[in-house]
């Protein structure tokens, strides 16, 4: 099930961090911040009270940055990231909002790919943008109001190949 994240998740989330993401793990900090600060959106994926996934994105004036999207090693494949995704730009959209922005690490092509499948696109490159490893990161953007949520060729109730199993596991 899909819901909002809430700070009584920090811990879950925290672990969930420091596993997918390990030395670049947001800090209990930097994550209570994200999930109670201003103009944020933040999901959790959870299964029987654990949170398998969550993802959010902070909203300006017009365009959304999605900040991050992390599903549990075990828990891949069961399209978990494409769900939390999908709720994100449908909200998003719903917002009023006319893009969503995201930054991935270039040695990310299962992200990299998913984000293609629901239309973004690469608009430039971001040299050493993670640190410490000094990792490049793709710059990607996708319009919101003009196209709507899900993967390229979802309109309305009208389901793309694929989106049928992401949708039946809410």
């Amino acid at each position: 099930m899909i819901r909002a994240a809430a700070l009584g998740d920090l811990d879950q989330l925290i672990n969930l961090e420091t596993r997918v993401f390990g030395d670049q793990a947001w800090s209990r900090q930097e994550l209570r911040f994200e999930l109670s600060g201003p103009s944020r959106t933040y999901l959790v994926w959870e299964d029987q009270s654990a949170i398998l996934g969550y993802g959010g994105y902070w909203s300006g004036e017009r365009d959304a940055e999605l900040m991050t999207m992390g599903v549990l090693p075990e828990a891949r494949n069961r399209g978990i990231a494409g769900s939390l995704l999908t709720k994100l730009i449908a909200s998003a959209d719903y917002e009023g909002l006319q893009r969503m922005d995201l930054k991935v690490r270039v040695d990310n092509s299962a992200a990299i790919d998913l984000y293609k499948d629901f239309g973004f696109s690469q608009t430039g490159l971001r040299k050493g943008y993670y640190q410490p490893e000094d990792v490049d990161a793709w710059a990607m953007t996708r319009p919101l109001s003009s196209v709507g949520p899900g993967p390229v060729g979802f309109g309305g109730n009208k389901l793309s190949k694929g989106q049928e199993r992401i949708i039946d596991h809410e």
